[in-house]
This record gives C-alpha cells, sequence and structure tokens, in this order.
C-alpha cells in the first residue's frame, strides 16, 4: 500500500563502488519507471523455484520500497506479460525490475544485498506502508461477480466464463493493485 504522499527512499553513500540502473538492461512495461516490479510464483510444484521467489521476495520487502508483485501462478497473464518485456518464450522466475531496468533473479538479487549494493538502486523510489485491508497482502481477491467459479449465467440461464477474473476466480486487488 502507498500512503497519499509517498515518502521517497534517501540516497545513502556505500564503501564499495557505486552501482547505477545504467549498469542493467532497460526492459520496461507500461507505468514502471518509478517502482519496483518482481515476476514469482507461490505455486509450490518446484521447491528449489519457491524457494529462491521467497528469498527474494523477503530481501524486497526488508527494504519497505514500493513494489509489485506480479505472481504467474495466481494470474496467466503475467506470464504472459513476462514473456513479451524479455522476448523469450521460457520464463524463469523470480526477476526483479527497477526502474524499468532488469536487475536479475536470485543470485543477482543475493549478490547486490550482500555487496550492500541493492538499495542504492532504490533511489527515487516511494516507501511502502505496510498492510492492505482488502486482501491481507495477498494482492488478490475473489471475483465478486461470480463468487470464484469463473462462470455466471448469461440471458438464457447458460453457464458461460465470467470475464471479470482470471483463470482462478480472482481479481487483483482493487485497494492496493
Amino acid at each position: 500500500i502507498i500512503s497519499p504522499q509517498p515518502e521517497t527512499r534517501k540516497p545513502k553513500k556505500s564503501q564499495d563502488s557505486k552501482v547505477t540502473l545504467q549498469d542493467f538492461e532497460p526492459k520496461c512495461r507500461a507505468g514502471a519507471e518509478n517502482s519496483v516490479v518482481i515476476y514469482t510464483t507461490t505455486l509450490r510444484g518446484i521447491r528449489k523455484t519457491f524457494e529462491e521467489c521467497n528469498r527474494v521476495r523477503s530481501i524486497m520487502e526488508s527494504y519497505r520500497v514500493q513494489m509489485f508483485e506480479r505472481d504467474i501462478s495466481m494470474d496467466s497473464g503475467f506470464k504472459e506479460e513476462l514473456r513479451k518485456v524479455t522476448g523469450t518464450k521460457e520464463v524463469k522466475v523470480p526477476l526483479v525490475f527497477v526502474k524499468g531496468r532488469l536487475i536479475g533473479g536470485v543470485e543477482e538479487i543475493v549478490k547486490l544485498e550482500e555487496e550492500g549494493k541493492l538499495e542504492m538502486l532504490f533511489e527515487g523510489i516511494p516507501i511502502a506502508v505496510p498492510g492492505c485491508k482488502g486482501c491481507g497482502g495477498v494482492r488478490f481477491v475473489m471475483c465478486k461477480q461470480c463468487n470464484g467459479s469463473c462462470k455466471i449465467l448469461d440471458k438464457q440461464l447458460n453457464k458461460i466464463r465470467c470475464g471479470e477474473c482470471n483463470e482462478n476466480g480472482l481479481i487483483q486487488c482493487p485497494i492496493c493493485c
């Protein structure tokens, strides 16, 4: 959640060589120019991927930075969006983008974190305010149109696909997303 007038992160000096966003490849999706976007999965099918996503999420949350998490297991549209942004058919998560630049996956984020360089990338990004009352931080809520079934009745009482929700019967939280 973002406060109405968000504070912005102040620059910090590092003893190591300075890392800047210009060091990373620009790969931008619309509206991501002044934010952090992470693509993850909460699906536990592949343990290593699930644990890597949790590790990156935890690191990013520790900085209290405004972050938009795009869970590809909750909405297949995020997977397609990631394919377009990266220009590849094969999608590997987690992936972190800061101000429209691809920072990398778990190895790159952990390395930057250990070297104390990660926080420098967040300069000027608003600080997040925790606690969404709508979704409890999950970022999705059940569709009110179909109650999560993905099916509604048309005028002739035939079951049709709900046009409001994703394949899981969920919509993005209207409060925080």
